[in-house]
């Protein structure tokens, strides 16, 4: 009897040991060590890239290992504890095409440490770590705080939902604050510095990895675009200085471009065949820097404002001017509206006087109407590309639809006001007959009334 006991847990020992061996043996993740010698994990942090073909990686027990996972729109993010050591895995979550993946550990882009991996068309796999001074592109960190080293035999470069794992020393904490960004352009060579181009999509998230880990969660952390118990995990860090800027230059410019320089125009269409004090109120909204000493109001300070704004706020983030369409378009709209003010100003005082009965309204008069047709419209798709397109770089999530509704509703509200106004055109070409005073043009009826008279 005892000999058939002792045979028995003999037998049962040997059946668990043999279970054991091949997870000892086939490894997951390689939290504990590359290759084959202890110096490997040194050898690779100081090399840019790694290969992903015929890589190992070796794995200890999930005992005492904790993690979790996170998910955004376009990628999910999972970290596993186990000791001393961290092993993240950025995996694509779109079917974008995958150009490099990123992740930091804080909450904001400035001086936030981060690792940068891309696939190269050898096969290898590229980790950067870098630093950025503000939303610009980061640059290499000569001396990370944590040294961050590559591990292709968890990575997994092909497939509809590429991945990319790198491990780094912990540093206490399984509750973290990390921003990410998604970019679709590989770096044109695999050089840790190679130059970066514009992520698709960015943002921060929390972290938390405090699960205790059983093989079969530690199994789903090696994918965490299918992990289902992955969270969303949004962060809502407070707006930095620049972001504010760029708010209130939105807010700005929506007021001066669609809403001040339309009024005024609505009003110039419909009021200036009933009151001769039509051209006041339209140069009020128009300009407002007026010539009389009265306080600026309406349109001109409030254009000029938010356009400071706006390059105040490239510089606080110290980002590039000029480096993207919105910009581009932001300067170009802004001279065009100086343009268009002295335009008016030169057909309102300065009026030909040798004009005999019979001859047409100037030219310039009817280009000052078109002229201002043109920039309301660029302003509308202006304020346009700064929610949709802009505002992504800046970090933050994306605006609330509600914003595209109103758009949508204002650029056909303007011209439908603005063309309905055509109506009254008979009258005004009436009124502007020669000898017909015309309350369109109080100017000419005080200095040249025995003239023809137009209208501006």
């Amino acid at each position: 009897m005892r000999l058939a006991l002792s045979l028995a847990i003999l037998g049962l020992r040997s059946l668990v040991a043999a279970h054991d061996l091949p997870r000892r043996q086939a490894g997951y993740g390689g939290y504990g060590g590359y290759g084959g010698n202890g110096d490997s994990s040194t050898s690779q942090a100081a090399s840019s890239t790694s290969s992903a073909v015929g890589a190992t990686s070796t794995d200890v027990t999930t005992s005492g290992s904790t993690g979790g996972s996170v998910c955004s729109n376009l990628m999910c993010i999972s970290g596993v504890v186990n000791g001393s050591t961290v092993t993240y895995t950025m995996q694509s979550n779109t079917t974008s095409e995958l150009g490099w993946m990123a992740m930091g550990f804080g909450s904001v882009m400035t001086g936030t440490p981060m690792v940068i991996m891309w696939p190269n068309s050898d096969g290898s796999i590229t980790l950067s770590q870098r630093k950025a001074p503000g939303e610009t592109m980061p640059t290499v960190d000569a001396s990370p705080p944590r040294t961050a080293t590559s591990d292709p035999g968890a990575s997994a470069i092909t497939g509809a939902k590429p991945k990319l794992t790198f491990t780094i020393p912990a540093d206490g904490s399984t509750a973290q604050n990390i921003i990410w960004a998604f970019g679709t352009n590989k770096p044109n060579n695999p050089a840790k510095d190679a130059q970066l181009l514009q992520h698709l999509d960015s943002g921060a998230l929390k972290l938390d990895m405090s699960e205790v880990l059983t093989p079969a969660r530690a199994a789903a952390l090696a994918n965490p675009a299918t992990d289902p118990g992955a969270t969303s995990g949004t962060v809502d860090v407070p707006l930095q200085p620049y972001q504010k800027m760029i708010i209130a230059h939105a807010l700005l410019c929506t007021i001066g471009f669609l809403m001040l320089l339309p009024a005024g125009a609505l009003l110039a269409r419909y009021a200036r065949t009933f009151s001769n004090a039509w051209f006041t109120g339209h140069w009020v909204f128009q300009m407002a820097f007026v010539a009389d000493g009265r306080d600026p109001d309406a349109a001109g300070p409030v254009i000029v404002a938010g356009v400071a704004l706006g390059i105040s706020s490239v510089e606080s983030a110290k980002a590039t001017h000029l480096d993207d369409d919105h910009k581009k378009w932001g300067i170009a709209i802004f001279v065009l509206y100086f343009a268009q003010l002295l335009l008016g100003a030169i057909i309102h005082y300065v009026k030909p006087t040798s004009w005999t009965v019979g001859k047409r309204r100037p030219m310039q008069n009817y280009l000052h109407a078109v002229f201002g047709i043109l920039i309301v419209a660029l302003a509308f798709y202006q304020v346009r590309s700064g929610f949709r397109t802009e505002w992504k770089q800046s970090g933050r999530p994306p605006i609330s639809n509600a914003a595209n509704i109103v758009w949508y509703v204002w650029v056909v509200l303007v011209p439908v006001l603005y063309f309905a106004g055509l109506a009254l055109l008979p009258r005004q070409f009436r009124q502007e007959r020669p000898h017909h005073k015309a309350p369109s043009d109080e100017f000419t009826h005080e200095r040249y009334q025995s003239r023809p008279s137009y209208s501006d």
